[in-house]
């Protein structure tokens, strides 16, 4: 019986017809939608979400604790928002725009007149003869296998102090 099974599914995959997986994707978050627990969670997240262009929209939800959800949003900007926030009552928590492309990046010196520094920021100036155009800015490589506050892309020191 093995065997057939085996063989069954091996003539599927080399006629490029693979067998339907009816079990739900290890990262889809969506089945959270049908919890009567995670729906004030989810609504008020979709609140705290920056006003910008268009309807904000929910891409992820999860547990953040026992008491909290964690809830990704986005808009048609592409402004991504991160909440946490208590499903049972949908008290925010806490509620922040997240930007963590990967780097490097530049960012030009018309825009910005002193290099951006941080603990996560390390600028490298760009010369065009001897003419300064900006700096490349690049997360400090850490030690892979210790967690540190720069362990993923944080690029808030982007954003001056006033």
């Amino acid at each position: 019986m093995r065997k057939t099974i085996i063989m069954a599914f091996l003539l599927a995959v080399s006629l490029g017809q693979t067998p339907q997986v009816q079990a739900s994707e290890p990262d889809d978050w969506t089945h959270f939608l049908n919890d009567p627990r995670f729906m004030p969670a989810i609504k008020s997240c979709l609140a705290a979400h920056p006003k910008g262009q268009g309807p904000a929209v929910v891409m992820s939800v999860g547990h953040a604790s026992l008491e909290e959800a964690y809830v990704m949003t986005t808009d048609l900007t592409g402004r991504r928002n991160v909440c946490f926030s208590s499903k049972d009552t949908g008290l925010e928590v806490r509620s922040q725009t997240v930007f963590d492309p990967p780097g490097p990046l530049f960012v030009s010196v018309d825009q910005v007149k002193v290099a951006p520094r941080g603990e996560c920021i390390e600028p490298t100036p760009v010369f065009i003869d001897q003419q300064l155009q900006g700096w490349i800015l690049r997360q400090p490589i850490l030690n892979q296998h210790i967690p540190s506050a720069c362990s993923t892309p944080v690029w808030t020191d982007l954003v001056p102090l006033d």
